[in-house]
């Protein structure tokens, strides 16, 4: 009887990564049924898609509880799903607010589960490692200092690598960026979820305007990566009638810029990828910001500074708004030794580093749990 197995993914880049998983594991064991919540990636990997959570994804306290109703009802659908047909493993996929309570409702059912992409509660909210690390049977990080973090807290941690690289080393050809009239691009990435969007945008436009009235031949492109945030980002840049928005994947910008304003996560990872000089830029009120200096176990939020262990680009979590502050730091960048010297690091980082292969670590670390059968 071919083996079972349940994925959750909750965001769109947790689609992806997922979506990566499924087709190694599906390489692997031919035979593998997998049942997957998620979006089109999924679908597309060869899972059979139970429900559609994949722009839905939210942070925060308040929009979580806004979608508190959504989640619950979900999570009573899964419930019973296991309930009446239990897959021989559950796969979670970062993505705390609904795979905690899913994969401890799962355990407690005797299903298997791991945790692939472990939340980075370590530098926002470290009192919840331990909770995390309590609901899976195996944890696959992909920061090779977080299996430091967890192991504390679980026996069986492993580091299979970071997903993002594997996507960008099979990227092919970069697509052409229609519109471009040649001059340098000064690329704003505001991130993929609405909500970082609306906080985070309006600064990093203001930062792009200060920038371009010391170099006026920037020409301003926006990043929207999913076609349904077009109609927020074209009412926020509105009153910047020269600013351009590349709608679909990220590198089509990334490849092209003279320098990047980015959102911390995996974009930072992608922008550093193909060399580009950045600033990392987290909108975050005073109060989260106290507790990330106070409680923070990492030195750096950018995932660029801790994977070179260093302070290698500037990064900041500012006042939603202030871009000023933004501009700041992002100005000597567009001296060009300053930013030919970041270029250079981060070609190197990404020579010693960034590599390949945690998809295919992850597909058979699942499946050897799966082989087991065993939920502890």
């Amino acid at each position: 009887m071919a083996r079972r197995l349940f994925v959750c993914a909750g965001e769109p880049s947790g689609d992806l990564h997922a979506a990566r998983l499924v087709e190694e594991c599906l390489r692997l064991d031919p035979q593998l049924q997998v049942d997957a919540v998620g979006g089109e990636r999924l679908a597309a990997a060869g899972a059979v898609l139970r429900a559609d959570r994949a722009d839905r994804a939210v942070m925060g306290w308040l929009p979580v509880l806004g979608q508190m109703g959504s989640i619950l009802r979900h999570t009573a659908n899964f419930v019973e799903e296991m309930l009446q047909n239990p897959p021989d493993q559950l796969v979670v996929v970062d993505y705390p607010g609904l795979h905690y309570h899913l994969a401890t409702i799962a355990r407690g059912l005797g299903i298997p589960v791991s945790y692939y992409i472990c939340p980075q509660v370590w530098a926002w909210a470290p009192w919840r490692v331990r909770r995390i690390a309590s609901c899976a049977d195996q944890l696959l990080v992909v920061l090779p200092f977080e299996e430091q973090i967890y192991s504390e807290y679980h026996s069986k941690v492993l580091h299979v690598g970071n997903p993002v690289f594997d996507s960008l080393v099979d990227v092919g050809t970069v697509p052409l960026l229609p519109g471009h009239e040649g001059s340098p691009i000064l690329a704003l990435l505001p991130g993929s979820r609405r909500q970082e969007v609306r906080s985070g945008l309006p600064a990093l436009l203001e930062a792009a305007q200060i920038l371009r009235q010391q170099t006026p031949s920037l020409e301003t492109w926006v990043s929207c990566q999913r076609s349904q945030l077009l109609p927020e980002v074209e009412q926020l840049i509105a009153r910047h009638p020269d600013v351009k928005i590349h709608v679909g994947e990220a590198r089509a910008l990334q490849a092209r810029a003279r320098m990047a304003i980015v959102c911390s996560g995996t974009a930072t990872l992608e922008t550093a990828w193909h060399g580009v000089p950045m600033v990392v830029a987290y909108p975050a009120t005073e109060l989260s910001r106290s507790v990330y200096q106070l409680l923070g176990v990492a030195p750096y939020f950018s995932l660029v500074n801790l994977f070179a262990g260093r302070r290698l680009v500037p990064e900041i979590l500012f006042e939603p708004g202030d871009g000023e502050a933004i501009a700041r730091l992002a100005m000597p960048l567009l001296d060009d030794n300053n930013a030919a010297d970041l270029v250079s690091q981060l070609q190197q980082l990404r020579a010693d580093r960034f590599h390949p292969g945690a998809s295919k670590e992850a597909a058979r670390q699942v499946l050897a749990l799966l082989a087991t059968g065993v939920s502890h």
